[in-house]
Order: structure tokens, then sequence, then C-alpha cells
């Protein structure tokens, strides 16, 4: 079989868990190791962990690194030409559209694909209707120009791949997160809710959101909410009564076991959320905002349930409490759902054929 020489270049720090990007990257990164002769470019200087994590790869790829903290621009350039004429790769990948730069150092006739994570339009759009400071000020026919540059795009959910295939067509290639869990045991009277997310702004903003409005309709259940990952670290030290700080928990069977029901009250961003995956392939009842299950809509009520009102997302929650019979239907449900969309199979599939044909 033909293995494509592939450049795949990424500012995520991937080889330290925690975050849905990294989490991303590093199924991505197993993906294209095992179908194409690759190289990993992180531009900015890594740190130790990094060629630790790459020597613990279930896939041989080479990693390569800047010699500096967020360097200039044009020297990143330079280095990306440098790097090409060294291995002569067929295709560059380029992880988020703020590296769109870096096409300056691109050969031509080389395949340039990006993988956008998400569409910044969208963000910056559902950053507005929230009242939150917009980073990035991009509309979507302004990231089409840039995305139309491309041989292919990769979209992480079905709705921005509908978006951008009706204008790039065959070009607009859907690639979603892949997970698989075991399934969890559906624990009778089980009254843990949990939730995991790292200190991204928007995780704070949504988790804020539940403490102040969600929890206490909670409290009467006599539930427990266990808050998991670095965003534990920002919970006040006299925590909210029935709130546990879990921390940091790298291991995902781990993470979801002990929990009854899992949220995800996120209330802005784009793309596809990580943690709704993770929860849905764990076979974990899920209540979440429409943000929170955004391009899955389909599953909305018989694989999840989704609320956007303070009352209604208690009510939601509550409901499932209070009947194990419910909990273990949607439980059965959000599994098969999981491994029918986010299997890596299925997710990569796009992807890898179009590679098997360079």
């Amino acid at each position: 079989m033909n293995r494509p020489k592939l450049l795949f270049v990424t500012r995520s720090r991937y080889w330290r868990p925690g975050n849905g990007e990294a989490t991303r990257t590093v199924a991505l990164i197993d993906a294209l190791a095992a179908e194409t002769d690759l190289t990993v470019f992180f531009p900015d200087r890594a740190d130790a962990g990094a060629s630790a994590f790459v020597e613990r790869s279930p896939h041989r790829y080479r990693l390569t690194v800047g010699n500096a903290d967020r360097p200039e621009r044009a020297g990143l350039v330079n280095a990306m030409r440098t790097l090409c004429a060294r291995i002569v790769p067929d295709v560059v990948l380029l992880s988020r559209l703020q590296l769109d730069f870096l096409r300056l150092g691109v050969p031509a006739g080389v395949r340039l694909v990006m993988d956008t994570h998400d569409l910044v339009s969208d963000n910056a759009a559902s950053r507005r209707r929230e009242g939150v400071a917009v980073q990035e000020e991009l509309g979507f026919g302004q990231e089409l120009a840039y995305l139309a540059q491309y041989d292919r795009v990769l979209t992480i959910q079905p709705d921005d791949h509908a978006r951008v295939a009706a204008v790039l067509g065959e070009r607009a290639l859907c690639v979603p997160h892949p997970v698989r869990l075991d399934a969890r045991p559906v624990r009778p009277g089980g009254r843990v809710i949990g939730y995991a997310g790292s200190q991204w702004l928007a995780n704070r903003h949504g988790l804020q959101w539940f403490l102040d409005r969600v929890w206490p309709h909670l409290l009467p259940t006599g539930a427990t909410l266990a808050v998991a990952g670095y965003i534990a670290e920002l919970l006040p030290a006299a925590l909210p009564t029935g709130v546990v700080r879990r921390g940091f928990v790298p291991d995902l069977d781990t993470l979801w076991s002990g929990v009854d029901i899992a949220i995800n009250p996120v209330r802005w961003g784009s793309g596809l959320k990580i943690k709704t995956v993770e929860a849905l392939a764990a076979g974990l009842p899920l209540v979440a905002t429409s943000e929170g299950v955004r391009g899955l809509e389909d599953g909305a009520g018989e694989a999840f349930l989704r609320a956007d009102h303070p009352e209604d997302f208690a009510l939601a929650i509550a409901g499932l409490l209070q009947d194990d019979s419910r909990r273990a239907a949607l439980a059965a449900a959000a599994h098969q759902y999981a491994r029918t969309r986010f299997s890596p199979e299925v997710c990569f599939a796009p992807l890898t054929g179009w590679l098997h044909t360079l």
C-alpha cells in the first residue's frame, strides 16, 4: 500500500492531556501515523514530555519542534520552507485556520489540508450572542475564502460539513472525533452527576451558569456534583453544598467510573464538544445545552437530553435521578449512538480513503 509523506503542523501541546484539542490531535496523529510516513511539526519550543510521548505512540512518526517560544511568523514560514525541502511531503496538513499563513512556506504542487477543529466565524457569532468578547472577527464568507485555498478541508461535525461542502463540494470532509469506551453500568438509585472540563473560558462560563442557576434546584434531590479536569482547580476553596472536586483524571474509564449522569452546560462555542462524545461513548445519560450537542441534533431526546433554560436543565436531571429505567434506556441509546457515529473507523474513513488515492 502506498504511504504518502505527510507533514502535520500543530501548535497543540498534545502530549499534555486535559483539553479537547489535545485529545483530538492525539487521535488524528494516531490515525495518520498508521496510514502515512508522518512528520509532526510543533513550531514552538517543546518540553521534555514530548519525546517520551512520541516513544509511547502505537505507531512510529517523527516530531520536529521549534527552538523558541511563539516565534515570529516570518521565521516560521522560513522553517516551514526548510522542512518541506528536507522531507519533500506529498501532503501538508495544518491544524486550525490560525496557521494558514504557513501556506507561504509550502512548495507548489504539495497538497494542502486544513483541519478546522471548528469554524472561527461560528465561534465569533456564538460569543456575540452570549455577550462574550470576540477574539477573532471573521465572517463565514471570509473564512470560506481562506478554506478555498486547500485541497481538502476537515470539519468535525455534520453541520459544519454541510455548510462548507455547499461551497467546496468534495473537498470538504467530515472527520469527527473518535472515541470507544465500554458502557458504564447503571447503578440503581445513583446520585452522582459528573462534569469534566479544561479551564477554557467557555467551560468556566458554563460551569458557573450551572452552579448559579441550575444546582440550587437540584439540592433537594441529594445529588452530588463531581467536577473533574483542570477546571476543578478554579472551584472555590469552600465548595458549594454537594459539590466534589475530583481534579484531573487522565484515564477516560476512570474519569466516568462512578458517574450516573453526565452534563455539558457550555453556553457558547463552536465545533464538536469532545466531553460530550466521551460521555455518550461511556454509555452515560447526558443532559446538555444546545451548544453542548452542536452538530448532534439528530440524537436529541433519544441519545441525550437537551435543555437551555436553568429550570428545564434541572428538571431533566431530576427526572433521570428519579427513574432508573429511564436512565438505563437513555444510557443504552447514548452508547449505541456513539458506537455508530464515533468509532475510529467511521470518523477517519473519509480522510484515509482520500490519502489512499494519492
